[in-house]
């Protein structure tokens, strides 16, 4: 029986790859198999010295769609009732799925993660206590910046397929994006082992594009359109206040680099303000009735 689907996308970084897969294949727990989805690489990428190994599987994308794409074609070629996700670039402790399943057996949680090593050009990078990992239900800590790594997170299938997946419209921040929404709807369990390695080199990461905050005001309005209804007002307003932080950003940004799309950051700004204004409001009245 299979416990476990893993999901690697992956865009280039063929040697990094393989390490990844490495770190699957010696997994205390073994009971899984791994989909590798190529995200249209050019050359395309291969097995290596894993093409034998039959728990092992790559399918090639037609054309570069991105990460959230690529990790939701991976999760629907499975069934098996827990679902892993790692990137190219990151590696896993022996235990971590055999950790997974004893957390899921041992409770009722949805889903978890863990804390994790980093590594920048391979020594040890100290994480800032903004960085901080915890569990339960922290939206509005985890509206600031990403808590969760993609690497790290572990979810119940049925969990995962409720909730729609990665949104692939997000070239970026697509797990900011998701991550958010499933805490809404149920708190994550967390272990304390870092069971997860993040490396960080001279290679290319989505991480470190300039993208990051435009996707996660964008993420962020998505949240507030879709499902400001079951946001407590408190959190409506987090929301809010860290929307327009935000967009000060990127307005003084794009005041900075002469960047084309000021007048829209400024509108975004302007939006944010104005329904600030109507949720406290409206907050105000609640109280006054």
């Amino acid at each position: 029986m299979v416990d476990f689907d893993i999901v690697i996308p992956a865009f280039g970084r063929q040697d990094l790859l393989e390490e990844a897969i490495a770190s699957v294949v010696a997994q205390t727990h073994p009971h899984w198999r791994l989909w590798v989805i190529d995200d249209a690489s050019e050359p395309p990428l291969a097995l290596g010295r894993f093409a034998h190994d039959a728990r092992i599987r790559l399918f090639r994308l037609t054309q570069n769609y991105g990460p959230a794409y690529a990790r939701n074609y991976g999760a629907m070629l499975g069934n098996a009732p827990y679902l892993a996700f790692l990137d190219s670039d990151d590696l896993w402790q022996p235990e971590k799925l055999q950790c997974a399943l004893a957390i899921f057996k041992q409770s009722d949680y949805l889903w978890l993660h863990s804390n994790e090593i980093w590594l920048r050009d391979g020594k040890i990078a100290k994480q800032k206590p903004h960085h901080r990992k915890e569990g339960g239900q922290f939206l509005v800590r985890a509206l600031e910046r990403c808590l969760i790594s993609p690497s790290a997170v572990v979810l119940r299938r049925s969990f995962f397929l409720a909730s729609g997946g990665f949104c692939p419209a997000f070239r970026w921040c697509e797990d900011y994006e998701l991550w958010l929404r499933l805490l809404l709807e149920a708190p994550i369990a967390y272990t304390d082992l870092p069971l997860v390695t993040k490396r960080a080199g001279n290679w290319p990461q989505l991480s470190q594009a300039r993208e990051i905050d435009r996707f996660r005001v964008l993420a962020l309005h998505r949240i507030w359109r879709l499902l400001r209804h079951k946001l407590p007002r408190e959190w409506q307003l987090a929301l809010l206040e860290q929307a327009i932080q935000k967009c000060g950003y990127l307005i003084r940004g794009a005041l900075k680099y002469a960047n084309p799309r000021l007048r829209r950051y400024q509108a975004w700004l302007s939006l944010f303000n104005t329904l600030r204004t109507r949720a406290m409001r409206d907050s105000s009245c609640a109280v006054s009735r």
